[in-house]
């Protein structure tokens, strides 16, 4: 590495005033491939590496030493001794507001997918890098890979690459770059409002999904959105009554009349914070409302 005696700048007393998330300008003293080194007398010399070098590709790509740029300061002193800093332009502040603006509104908004990791998806929203985590995708948009194979996961993850995702913010922080989205806030969103649509006394076609002690996971079927219901083990017509004695064993007397991938027809009972409880007792089609292929 170069440029061994700027280093010593960051002895200098002014270093004192320099800070995590401050804005920093200064020209160009080194540009390579792997790390670019900026001048940022009397504080030191910024160093932009890594992550940062490469969601500063476009801005980088045609300036050259004695440029100026401007920065934000990620760490005021890294393992090798330079101000760690990030590159996005002279619209720092504008582009966090919008960005402030999404999260307050709780918009929803597309991002154009640039490239894929193990971990999830990247994208550019303001001129500012963010990551949609794969635990965020939507559950249509989840890598269902078997033994979680990362190799395999980023196989799948890439073929979101030059895709739109709708997402919203889940968090940011501009202290530090910190921008993540979330496409399942949206789904979310979604689901919430294809339930609200259900009424109490409902017919419905369901789908019985996975079968527990106290009842059975189902996903309603002909609506344009997953969503997924519970049946309650007393709202099961069983051969047997239901013997309390018998807990942790219930399942097994549940599936004597219902099997996973079996689809019914349920009587919703409740719609209550974005669930739904549903009945295979009692249904009487004739007098009872109907959603199904509605």
């Amino acid at each position: 590495m170069v440029f061994t005696e700027q280093k010593n700048f960051k002895k200098n007393k002014a270093n004192d005033e320099i800070r995590v998330g401050m804005v920093v300008e200064g020209p160009i003293l080194e540009k390579t491939s792997r790390y670019v080194l900026i001048d940022l007398s009397p504080f030191g010399v910024g160093m932009v590496r890594g992550f940062y070098l490469k969601e500063a590709k476009t801005i980088l790509k045609d300036l050259k030493e004695g440029d100026k740029v401007v920065g934000r300061v990620i760490d005021v002193d890294n393992e090798e001794g330079y101000i760690e800093l990030s590159l996005q332009g002279q619209n720092f502040d504008e582009s966090w507001e919008k960005i402030s603006q999404l999260k307050e509104e709780n918009k929803a908004f597309p991002i154009l997918i640039l490239e894929a990791n193990a971990g999830g998806l990247i994208a550019k929203l303001e001129n500012i890098t963010g990551f949609l985590p794969v635990s965020q995708l939507a559950t249509e948009h989840y890598p269902q890979v078997e033994g979680g194979s990362k190799e395999k996961i980023l196989e799948k993850l890439k073929n979101f690459v030059g895709q739109n995702l709708t997402v919203k913010i889940l968090d940011f922080d501009p202290q530090v770059s910190k921008l993540i989205f979330s496409e399942k806030l949206v789904e979310k969103d979604k689901i919430s409002e294809a339930i609200n649509q259900f009424k109490v006394g409902d017919l419905v076609k369901v789908k019985i999904t996975k079968i527990v002690d106290y009842g059975a996971f189902c996903r309603i079927q002909d609506v344009p959105q997953l969503v997924d219901g519970l049946i309650h083990v007393t709202e099961i017509p069983l051969e047997s009554p239901i013997d309390k004695s018998q807990s942790g064993k219930m399942a097994a007397e549940i599936k004597t009349v219902l099997t996973e991938g079996d689809v019914k027809e349920a009587k919703v009972v409740s719609v209550d914070n974005g669930r739904i409880c549903l009945s295979l007792k009692n249904i009487s089609p004739s007098n009872t409302p109907s959603k199904i292929n509605s």
